[in-house]
């Protein structure tokens, strides 16, 4: 008997609807009624009246479904339990550096905090912020960080990552901008725009942008009007009508007002998706542990 099952039987126990659990579960349909015919095998009783569920659709629990499910809540709770107290012992005053570049989103990095710390309060996270997505991955291999948070692909091959959020380019425009009603955007009709435009140290993929344009039928480079540090003042400044940008479509700058976000298109109305953009969680190889391995899955 496998506590994912147990997980599965309390679940659709407490929905009384094998969709809905499944869902809840991040499972298919299928595959959940699988799990519980093992389960109803291995133990040798049906938990769930089947000819209600086949005849009428309905999810009832036997008498040994409404007794297990007592004893099933109670393995699961003792299980996280155990879990817990041995992150307690183990990880007593545990500091984990991790490493950030200077164009993320800092509501990206509240959120991976807040993660972090409502599954592992006992571990001190101490932030690094870095220059750059690739500063992160030199100082993953300095080892002078845990833990960072960066961009594929990696450059190292003594680094491991996985993949958080993918991504490919969108372009911002103000809300007044003669374009901002099109449902999309061709990367062609952009040539005769100014542009907003992250400092190009600091940018991820700022040559493989002017490469993509060229091929359109122009270079920004002439048309940048303003170089920024921050998304956050790229942003104000499209809304002010100073110019336009292009930012990964995997942001969320739903909350920012004034401006609005519109998928590009190639000029055979194709989606312009020549550039992804992918965020990750990378390590050192060599220097992966328990603990290293837990807060990658959480992402």
């Amino acid at each position: 008997m496998e506590q994912r099952q147990l997980k599965y039987f309390v679940t659709i126990a407490e929905e009384l609807h094998y969709n809905h659990a499944a869902e809840k579960l991040f499972v298919s349909q299928p595959a959940l009624s699988q799990q519980i015919q093992l389960l109803e095998n291995e133990i040798g009783v049906e938990l769930f009246v089947k000819i209600k569920r086949k005849k009428l659709r309905k999810v009832e629990l036997t008498k040994a479904g409404e007794s297990f499910l007592i004893d099933a809540k109670k393995i699961l709770q003792l299980s996280q339990k155990a879990i817990e107290n041995a992150r307690k012992i183990g990880l007593q005053q545990e500091i984990i550096r991790l490493g950030v570049y200077k164009m993320l989103l800092k509501e990206r990095i509240v959120e991976v905090i807040t993660l972090f710390s409502s599954n592992f309060p006992t571990v001190k996270l101490k932030i690094i912020e870095l220059p750059t997505f690739v500063s992160v991955q030199d100082a993953l291999i300095e080892e002078t960080i845990d833990l960072g948070l960066t961009l594929m692909p990696l450059r190292y091959a003594e680094l491991s990552a996985k993949t958080t959020q993918q991504g490919h380019l969108v372009v911002i425009l103000s809300a007044k901008h003669p374009l901002a009603n099109e449902e999309f955007v061709k990367l062609s009709a952009l040539k005769n725009e100014k542009w907003i435009e992250i400092n190009k140290s600091l940018h991820p993929v700022y040559d493989e942008i002017e490469n993509a344009c060229q091929q359109a039928g122009f270079s920004r480079i002439p048309n940048i009007v303003q170089e920024v540090s921050s998304l956050e003042l790229l942003c104000s400044l499209v809304g002010l009508g100073i110019g336009i940008a292009f930012i990964p479509s995997l942001f969320n700058l739903n909350h920012i007002e004034g401006i609005v976000l519109k998928n590009i298109t190639n000029d055979d109305n194709t989606p312009f998706d020549a550039i992804e953009i992918n965020h990750s969680i990378a390590f050192k190889t060599t220097s992966s542990s328990s603990l290293i391995g837990a807060l990658v899955g959480l992402l």
